[in-house]
């Protein structure tokens, strides 16, 4: 402390007035195991599609252990399918305690991100209980769309997480509510943080219609495209509604991430607000050619897990997006 007040003249270094400038910034790993831990959800999701899209879901037909109490099941490809899906899960499941340890154990990042630990712990509590009953109840269809539409609030709820351990770990101020230019500039952010708050609340329903089509037998309902049956209006009403439904909210959602590209084009933006928008755009155009793929080659395996994977990256990217311009 002498040296230091020698260095400066006799003063204190200055310090901004915000709570976060008064920690000191120290190397942490946090923010790099909650980015390992995004990733093993991401995987998790995406496999779980594989379980249902290869017809594995009830390939073990007990929960938590295999029949007669098995830890390890038969070496059979669909058993090991969704054994690994419950050995994923269980990875997930203690990487999310080990997280929830470390945040309440270090101050500075419990208090940025205690309270949303809290509502992932519950999450994760609701969503193993969910994926049990999935299996117990033999694949129900709401089940499974629900179990899915858990899993997508699940890893939001991690992946704002991490984004915020990152910004507690560089020391960066809580989100500003308005921009730091001038009046219009304020209303044009604002204006683009609600649009793609709105987006991806639009690809998260859009993931329970996939869901939904995928698990009610739906997928081939409407062996044609652009047309269902040779007609642009079918009726809607049973599998083809369900199918069909599914199509229409993938035109919607396109169109919304169209313009949420054009109207950031005017916005002075930093890289870190402007390269998400942009990549989602180029997903968003992705998934629409591997939905149509999944119609046209008739809903191969490797087609409609990318399908799924790149509605899960497309609905981060949205998150990153909302992220980025609430700090502006």
């Amino acid at each position: 402390m002498a040296g230091q007040l020698a260095a400066t003249g006799g003063e204190l270094p200055h310090h901004s007035d915000h709570p976060l400038s008064e920690i000191p910034v120290r190397s942490s790993r946090l923010p790099g195991f909650f980015v390992a831990t995004v990733a093993l959800v991401f995987v998790l999701i995406v496999w779980g599609g594989i379980v249902r899209l290869s017809g594995s879901g009830l390939s073990i037909p007990t929960w938590p252990l295999g029949p007669n109490g098995q830890v390890l099941p038969p070496a059979e490809t669909r058993v090991l399918i969704e054994f690994t899906h419950r050995m994923l899960a269980m990875l997930v499941g203690l990487a999310t305690l080990l997280l929830a340890i470390l945040v309440y154990a270090k101050p500075r990042y419990r208090a940025a991100l205690g309270p949303m630990m809290a509502i992932a712990l519950v999450v994760l509590g609701i969503q193993i209980l969910m994926g049990g009953r999935v299996v117990l109840e033999e694949l129900g269809v709401e089940r499974v769309v629900a179990h899915l539409l858990l899993a997508f609030l699940f890893f939001a709820i991690l992946l704002r997480m991490t984004l915020r351990a990152q910004d507690v770990a560089r020391g960066d101020p809580m989100p500003a509510s308005a921009s730091n230019g001038g009046p219009l500039e304020a209303r044009s952010v604002k204006g683009l943080k609600a649009m793609s708050h709105a987006v991806a609340g639009l690809v998260f329903l859009q993931a329970g219609l996939g869901a939904w089509v995928s698990s009610s037998g739906a997928s081939m309902a409407c062996p044609d495209f652009p047309t269902c049956h040779g007609t642009l209006f079918p009726r809607m009403e049973g599998l083809v509604g369900i199918h069909y439904a599914h199509r229409l909210g993938a035109y919607l959602v396109f169109a919304a991430v169209s313009a949420l590209s054009i109207r950031s084009i005017k916005v002075p933006l930093p890289p870190r607000a402007r390269w998400p928008i942009r990549l989602a755009g180029v997903l968003v155009s992705l998934q629409i050619v591997l939905g149509i793929a999944n119609v046209m080659l008739h809903v191969p395996l490797a087609i409609s897990a990318g399908h799924l994977a790149t509605a899960l990256a497309l609905f981060g990217t949205l998150l990153v997006a909302n992220h980025e311009l609430a700090r502006r």
